[in-house]
């Protein structure tokens, strides 16, 4: 681990989040502006591609012109123009280059834009990052990546698919193997060895480790549940070495005097990662007991970020708070409408200025990546404001 290395790596993270931060900042006390600015952009740019020309872009002045004259849509109505897509053709949801192909399910498609690709590192990864920083958890410690970051080059050379938030953390190539614990390269398909063997030897090896990144918080969870039940013999494969990781008999015993006193399902991670502080998450749609478990793990001196809520379709909020589910919208890279939960019609759909506090509503968005009004069968509860922009947590109800 070099030190110096990190150092840099986690200065350039942490000048990147107070970038973003001081955008949201800015974008969150007037935004309806944004929002304006947002649709009437994405209009103008995309006009000249297949769905614009369909659909009369040109002729859209206003946000309200848009909402009029744009039909709602669902997955069914793009499954033609996202393979179209996929086999390399360009202007056809949007102008913008198609970066990354997301497969929900193993059959549906999602494309993502070069421009929507920035937006989510930026409102996910440097948001979270500045928070840390923030927090003084941005140290020389090295970061446990627990992402599933395979991505497989598609025949166009310039698109990749797979997991987009993999593809978001190799996108760097300062911000690589030289900070991370766990190889960025590691397949998760590996036939040869167990994943969370993989995971666990990789992050006992480093004591040092200041910083986790977990795509859903259970991957946490499963690591060290496989720590507790397989510790002997990852303490004696990190003593002798193996093709993983070099001979380390201090790290070993280490290891060997954490367990030995250690009862299952009790605090151990302080003891294993005296310097690990702070865990990113990016799945919050359910904080359920496995959490409860995590925190144990964890003890009260680590914190956690949740970076926001995401999907396939795009990234709709973003962290502000430490230990804090809640999140706030983003008013320049998401269009929002909002359906009240209640209702059983599409025909009177909300602007994110008109929500109400403690109430729930199923998010419809148009976003970078060539969605337009498109259903997500998402809910949201509004649970208050940040500045002038709602915050608001996934519907568990």
């Amino acid at each position: 681990m070099d030190e110096s290395i990190i150092k840099i790596v986690n200065d350039a993270r942490w000048t990147d989040g107070q970038n973003v931060r001081n955008r949201l900042d800015d974008i969150t006390y007037n935004p309806m502006r944004s929002q304006e600015e947002f649709v009437m952009r994405l209009v103008r740019e995309n006009a000249r591609t297949d769905y614009g020309r369909k659909n009369g872009f040109k002729n859209i002045r206003n946000m309200d012109d848009f909402r009029q004259h744009i039909p709602l849509t669902t997955y069914d109505d793009y499954a033609e123009y996202i393979e179209r897509i996929a086999n390399g053709e360009k202007n056809v949801l949007t102008a913008y280059l198609t970066e990354h192909i997301s497969t929900i399910n193993g059959k549906r498609k999602l494309p993502h834009s070069r421009w929507s690709m920035q937006n989510n590192y930026d409102y996910s990864f440097s948001a979270a990052f500045y928070l840390a920083g923030n927090h003084g958890y941005l140290t020389e410690g090295m970061t446990l990546n627990l992402v599933d970051s395979s991505v497989e080059r598609l025949a166009s050379g310039t698109t990749f698919a797979n997991n987009v938030l993999g593809r978001l953390l190799v996108k760097r190539e300062f911000d690589n193997n030289q900070v991370y614990a766990i190889p960025v390269d590691m397949p998760v398909d590996n036939s040869d060895t167990d994943l969370h063997y993989l995971q666990a030897i990789y992050a006992l090896s480093h004591s040092h480790l200041s910083l986790a990144i977990c795509e859903h918080y259970d991957n946490m969870v499963e690591m060290l549940r496989y720590i507790e039940k397989n510790w002997t013999e990852l303490a004696e494969d990190i003593e002798k070495g193996n093709t993983l990781v070099s001979p380390n008999a201090h790290r070993a015993d280490e290891i060997r005097q954490v367990m030995e006193e250690h009862h299952i399902g009790t605090q151990m991670v302080p003891q294993l990662w005296p310097a690990l502080r702070c865990i990113m998450v990016y799945d919050v749609d359910c904080l359920g007991a496995s959490f409860e478990l995590l925190r144990t793990y964890c003890g009260s001196n680590v914190h956690f970020i949740f970076t926001g809520i995401s999907s396939a379709e795009g990234t709709f909020s973003t962290t502000i708070n430490l230990d804090d589910p809640q999140t706030v919208l983003i008013p320049d890279s998401v269009f929002y409408e909002f359906k009240p939960k209640e209702s059983r019609s599409y025909n009177r759909l909300l602007t994110l200025d008109q929500l109400e506090t403690g109430l729930r509503y199923e998010l419809v968005v148009t976003t970078l990546s060539g969605l337009y009004r498109y259903k997500t069968k998402k809910t949201f509860l509004v649970v208050g404001r940040y500045h002038d922009t709602p915050t608001v947590i996934i519907d568990k109800g």
